[in-house]
């Protein structure tokens, strides 16, 4: 069995680091390819859930939502293209972090996007989703989350 590592993880002050786990790249690349053609829907599920979880983070964000709806889609759909290209993703994501300082984001709200978001896939993936997708999710998004809070200083 050999050694590997999730393709999200910062290993960039690792002496030696392990081969991305391409198993776990593959899922991820099919789980978003099945859920990508509903890709405005899924946006439209987890901003109506992220509201109704937490209502006053509806402020932090402009009132008609198709733009942030396109630039949340395209940010996953960029995490995922540069699942085998960490070296790409991860600044990518520590600038994002630092631009949603300005926006209002705080610490505590990424574990909560995390799990609606999550959730929002879930609802929308059908039969195809099960729990070692949704933990893969779940595992991917809190790195994205530790590389976006990294770049919020």
């Amino acid at each position: 069995m050999s050694i590997t590592r999730h393709p999200l993880y910062d290993d960039s002050r690792s002496f030696s680091p392990a081969p991305v786990d391409v198993g776990l790249v593959r899922r991820l690349e099919t789980s978003f390819r099945g859920i990508a053609g509903q890709a405005d829907f899924l946006a439209e599920r987890f901003y109506a859930r992220l509201f109704r979880r937490v209502p006053p983070l509806r402020v932090l964000f402009p009132e008609d939502l198709a733009e942030q709806r396109r630039k949340l889609v395209a940010a996953l759909a960029f995490v995922v293209a540069h699942l085998r290209s960490p070296e790409e993703v991860l600044p990518a994501l520590r600038a994002l972090g630092a631009a949603h300082v300005g926006y209002g984001a705080r610490p505590e709200h990424y574990p909560i996007v995390c799990e609606e978001l999550v959730a929002a896939m879930g609802e929308i993936a059908g039969p195809a989703w099960d729990t070692d997708i949704e933990r893969d999710w779940k595992s991917a998004l809190h790195l994205v989350s530790a590389a976006m809070l990294s770049g919020a200083g």
